[in-house]
């Protein structure tokens, strides 16, 4: 991979973080509105947590699979692969940084990045072999 590859993988993990914490925010805004209302604002930051941890392990992995699947048919000369895992692995490190690695070397984190990472190879297993058939 080219550096400029390297670069795209950063940004791509970047964006889907972004995107996945404010998804997370959501949903866990969504609960506290239409499921469990009433509560004073201490109660959602304690109960949101597991929801917010399943939410980005559904939405994360997705987004990691579509981002891998976006960017690695676009560029055939790229490994695929390697690509996903740079992704996977930006998006873990700036994941963990984000809460200044408090947290994060447990079961739980590791169980969260697995699944992305997978969903990020899955990504681009599709793309391979979308560009094989074709």
């Amino acid at each position: 991979m080219k550096p400029l590859d390297y670069a795209k993988a950063l940004g791509v993990a970047s964006v889907v973080l972004a995107i996945d914490v404010a998804i997370a925010i959501g949903v866990v805004y969504l609960w506290s509105i239409l499921i469990d209302p009433g509560h004073p604002s201490a109660y959602y930051q304690t109960a949101g947590i597991p929801i917010a941890r399943l939410s980005t392990r559904i939405f994360g992995t997705a987004l990691l699979f579509t981002a891998v699947w976006l960017f690695a048919r676009r560029n055939r000369a790229r490994n695929a692969y390697l690509f996903a895992l740079d992704v996977g692995i930006f998006y873990a490190v700036l994941d963990a940084a984000s809460t200044g690695f408090v947290g994060v070397f447990n079961l739980s984190f590791g169980f969260t990045i697995g699944l992305k990472l997978l969903g990020a190879l899955a990504g681009a297993a599709l793309a391979v072999r979308r560009a094989s058939v074709a």
